[in-house]
């Protein structure tokens, strides 16, 4: 009987998955620039609308068994097989039920493009569901090249067919089909790339702790998929797919470099510290990830934030302009929540899956309920929800919750201050300059000029206030 053990990717790997990630970060970059222009806010509105609903089949078919797959010391091949079947019968039971629900849901917003929207995404549950052990099985064994290569070529094969389905005038058909066929891609070369192969299911395999994480961790997922789609569903109540569509472009604008970086860097850390001898060790990673983390993120939230609106018009088209009056909003909830991951992986590293699930159970229902509430107030009164509840779900961990791990809140509150103190300036200077004498030229020289301030202002400031952090990178990116 075979066994793997947890390989802590080195340097090489990790640099590859990064490079990698980044390199689906400008595919999609890319992908968002280009279909804007070829579909209309209004299809990527009702898109939107369907992927709000198809996204809790997504976390159903994972049910947490890829994150206990990957925090395990080690796994036999009965654990292995069972897992990949569990992950696939949850998987299709998934992508069944978004196609049940297709036509009620299309009839409570009265609009039956719902119904082809979630039947082309409802495959991909199912797909995903399927790669979901192979990619495990890439990460735990060190092969974290072909990793990037399955799900770098996914990306890139979904966005051509998606671009040439809307150049023949797919409209909201191109936005649904991408996204199965970049999880088709994906599996089948995890399927060739992964040395190991499931064969039927087993018993006598020792499955309950993994199940019991497992578990847990799904019910923090789906806390995370209400919470987060929760805004789209209650605009769709008072507004237009129009204005869905601009909530749902500034919402992944804002979001998608962190999520570029979160992916793989979970794949890096979680390893990482599974080795650490005690709680004062873990701190210590953490902190230095938090650092790593910190700096490119902060960093583009806060030049987005003072260019949104010529970033948007120069990139996305002028069609897009309103989805500017979301992304302040939006980049606070982004702030906290960037702050928020290093906590996620210290409840996951040290396996305290009960305290991970109260934790993120006070700010998500809280997120979910104020943005019921305020839903009637309009579209922005929502985003203000969203960004409070990720603030409280924060500061919750921070006093409560993670001091229960061994790991003191203090030490990754200090890793992030010096990168909140110089791109907090950025931004406040650069917008303040805008306001004052860039407003009245034309998109580009606008972005232009706002962007220079920016670089000005942190091109001074990162040697007064972060000397002492980019040695910690450069000795991070350094070590094995």
């Amino acid at each position: 009987m075979t066994t793997t053990d947890v390989v802590a990717p080195r340097r090489k790997g990790a640099f590859f998955l990064l490079g990698a990630q980044w390199g689906r970060y400008v595919s999609q970059i890319l992908g968002i620039v280009v279909l804007a222009r070829l579909v209309g806010p209004a299809d990527f509105g009702i898109v939107a609308l369907g992927a709000s609903l198809a996204g809790l089949a997504a976390v159903l078919g994972d049910f947490g068994l890829s994150m206990a797959a990957l925090r395990a010391p080690s796994l036999d091949g009965r654990q292995r097989t069972n897992l990949f079947w569990m992950n696939a019968g949850i998987g299709g039971l998934a992508a069944a039920l978004v196609v049940a629900i297709a036509h009620p849901f299309a009839a409570v917003f009265d609009d039956d493009r719902l119904v082809t929207v979630l039947l082309l995404l409802a495959p991909a549950f199912l797909l995903r569901s399927a790669s979901a052990q192979f990619r495990v099985e890439l990460n735990r064994s060190g092969r974290l090249g072909r990793l990037a290569v399955a799900e770098l070529t996914g990306d890139l094969s979904g966005l051509t067919v998606a671009v040439i389905v809307a150049l023949f005038g797919g409209g909201y058909l191109a936005l649904a089909l991408q996204g199965t066929l970049a999880a088709a891609v994906t599996l089948v070369l995890a399927l060739v790339l992964t040395p190991w192969h499931p064969g039927l299911p087993r018993r006598g395999a020792e499955m309950r702790g993994l199940l019991t994480f497992g578990g847990n961790t799904f019910l923090v997922h789906a806390l995370n998929y209400a919470s987060t789609n929760v805004g789209t569903l209650m605009i769709a109540r008072t507004a237009t797919d129009q204005v869905i569509g601009y909530f749902n472009r500034a919402t992944q604008l804002v979001n998608l470099p962190i999520d570029q970086l979160i992916t793989p860097l979970t794949r890096v850390v979680i390893p990482h510290l599974a080795d650490a001898p005690g709680p004062a060790e873990v701190g210590a990673r953490l902190s230095r990830f938090q650092t790593v983390l910190c700096y490119p993120a902060f960093a583009y939230l806060s030049l987005f934030v003072a260019t949104a609106r010529p970033a948007i018009e120069v990139v996305l088209g002028p069609a897009w302009a309103d989805a500017a009056a979301f992304v302040p909003v939006l980049a606070v909830a982004a702030v906290f929540q960037t702050l928020g991951y290093p906590q996620y992986w210290a409840f996951v590293s040290t396996g305290r899956s009960l305290i991970l699930l109260a934790s993120e159970a006070v700010g998500r229902v809280a997120m979910i309920a104020l943005a019921v509430a305020l839903s009637f107030q309009g579209p922005m009164a929502v985003a203000f929800a969203i960004a409070a509840g990720q603030i409280l779900l924060w500061a919750a961990a921070a006093v409560v919750f993670l001091p229960r791990t061994g790991v003191r809140s203090s030490v990754l509150v200090r890793a992030a201050l010096a990168p909140v103190a110089v791109f907090g300036a950025a931004w406040a200077t650069a917008t303040l300059a805008d306001a004052a004498f860039f407003t009245p030229l034309d998109p580009l020289a606008r972005l232009s000029c706002t962007a220079g301030v920016w670089a000005i202002v942190v091109s001074a400031l990162i040697p007064l206030l972060a000397r002492r952090d980019l040695r910690l990178i450069a000795a991070t990116i350094r070590r094995r």
